[in-house]
């Protein structure tokens, strides 16, 4: 994260924290600064992995957020100081005209760049979902299986991290939905909840070891040694 004197947790990762140790929370805040500061930290610690997953994709998703907003401000000073710079020209053979250019030009500026909770750049609007924006179970589940920019489905993802398979990961989603049925809450809080759910619920979801297969002829030859023995 280099250029970033700062990084932000957000309330709702609180749950993470409170699901782990005292001395697995240090582990994990200590990886977290291990990270932003571009150390590229690496544990062999499985509790420590699954939980700084959702913490990793929101620093990435922030970090994101914050290059546009960098290159956007960037774009819009170079245009300013175009724009000044060919009113500085016209002012010279036109002294009157600078206040109100100047004015103007500050306007448009400030009209033409939003880089809030929508990016408006000339005119063209694009959404962008709130992090904080509430859902509800099934509408959470559904983002779940849905195909995202440069990364697979979430379910695909914990069925590869976990070692197993899709089915798997849905049948352990609907046991966690129904402890928390009728909440609505972040995709980020989802993530982590169930993160934490899968980590101490896929131990009882092995598949059994398959029987050792009998070996008839060894069990033939026992026998009759026993029968020979016998006599």
């Amino acid at each position: 994260m280099e250029g970033k004197k700062s990084f932000v947790l957000y309330t709702d990762q609180r749950e993470i924290f409170e699901e782990l140790s005292d001395e697995d929370a240090g582990k994990l805040i200590k990886h977290i600064f291990s990270y932003v500061n571009d150390e590229n930290p690496q544990t062999d610690d499985k509790f420590i992995k699954l939980a700084f997953i959702p913490i990793k994709t929101q620093l990435k998703r922030d970090l994101k957020m914050w290059d546009e907003k960098k290159h956007l401000r960037s774009e819009a000073g170079k245009k300013g100081g175009l724009a000044k710079a060919s009113n500085a020209r016209n002012d010279l053979a036109n002294p009157s005209n600078a206040t109100n250019d100047l004015a103007n030009l500050a306007v448009n500026v400030n009209g033409n760049v939003n880089v809030n909770d929508n990016v408006n750049v000339n005119g063209n609007v694009t959404k962008q979902i709130s992090a904080n924006a509430l859902f509800s179970l099934n509408d959470i589940f559904n983002d779940f299986k849905k195909e995202k920019p440069l990364k697979r489905p979430y379910i695909e993802r914990m069925a590869h991290v976990h070692s197993t398979d899709n089915a798997t990961i849905e049948k352990l989603f609907e046991k966690w939905a129904i402890l928390k049925e009728g909440e609505n809450m972040t995709i980020a809080k989802a993530e982590n909840s169930f993160n934490l759910y899968l980590a101490n619920n896929l131990k009882n979801n092995k598949p059994a070891e398959k029987p050792k297969s009998r070996n008839i002829f060894a069990e033939m030859y026992e026998e009759e040694l026993k029968k020979q023995s016998n006599q």
